[in-house]
């Protein structure tokens, strides 16, 4: 397996081992019973990264083109 391959595993680990942290912290901070929209963002954003990350090393691994990369 190549560093690569590794770190996003690594990556995705982290997520997981985290994640319920992630949740209760969030639900932690609710506002009148709704999310705050920033660290409901932010935690969006982190997830959609390593989601497009692994995705991306996927249509690599497939040897898919993608339409703007390069």
């Amino acid at each position: 397996m190549i560093a690569r391959d590794r770190e996003l595993l690594a990556r995705l680990g982290q997520v997981n081992a985290s994640i319920g942290e992630v949740v209760l912290a969030l639900m932690a901070a609710q506002d009148g019973g709704e999310l705050p929209a920033r660290g409901l963002r932010e935690v969006g954003q982190a997830l959609r990264m390593l989601a497009d990350d692994m995705i991306t090393r996927a249509d690599e691994l497939d040897g898919t083109v993608v339409a703007g990369a390069g």
